[in-house]
């Protein structure tokens, strides 16, 4: 396999001398393609070359070595970097929780426990809610308020009306 640098699209790319242990190597190593037709194998990183170092029948082109070099350099720096901001953040997680449980932390009095005398009164909510007032219409039998999803066309609540229209029709 032959590793080249590609300074129009600033990226490695990868010719396979045996295709089919070239082509799981460079995909392990993490290398991506361009697709068909061309299906050119290429990778921005260092590292991924740094995955195919010491494989047999591996050359590496001199712009390409210039350009690892200058590479791993970073992205040696930028991993020791991350690491010590995981390590930080790990650290400052911890504090601001142990912080927040002290915060949160009721105290426990000299007698030894918690009963309902240690703990703040608590209001109760007053329902907002006034229900609206009765309408005016009245049922003619029974002088129930008769509300618009009743009937309306004889003022008469949902339980006469079902009174009247039994016995109309039976009379009818």
């Amino acid at each position: 396999m032959n590793l080249r640098w590609n300074s129009t699209l600033s990226r490695f790319e990868a010719e396979f001398s045996d295709f089919q242990g070239d082509l799981a190597a460079v995909k392990a190593a993490g290398f991506r393609t361009d697709g068909a037709p061309q299906w050119i194998w290429y990778s921005y990183k260092a590292g991924s070359l740094a995955k195919l170092k010491g494989r047999p029948g591996l050359t590496i082109s001199p712009d390409a070595r210039a350009q690892f070099n200058a590479l791993w350099a970073v992205e040696e720096r930028n991993a020791k970097v991350k690491a010590e901001l995981a390590e930080h953040k790990k650290a400052l997680k911890k504090k601001l929780k142990i912080e927040e449980q002290e915060a949160n932390a009721i105290e426990i009095p000299e007698k030894g426990y918690i009963d309902a005398s240690d703990l703040p009164l608590v209001t109760l909510s007053k329902d907002a809610f006034v229900p609206p007032p009765p309408p005016e219409t009245r049922c003619i039998i029974c002088q129930d308020p008769v509300y618009l999803y009743e009937n309306t066309e004889i003022p008469a609540c949902l339980w006469c009306s079902k009174i009247v229209l039994d016995s109309c029709t039976e009379v009818c």
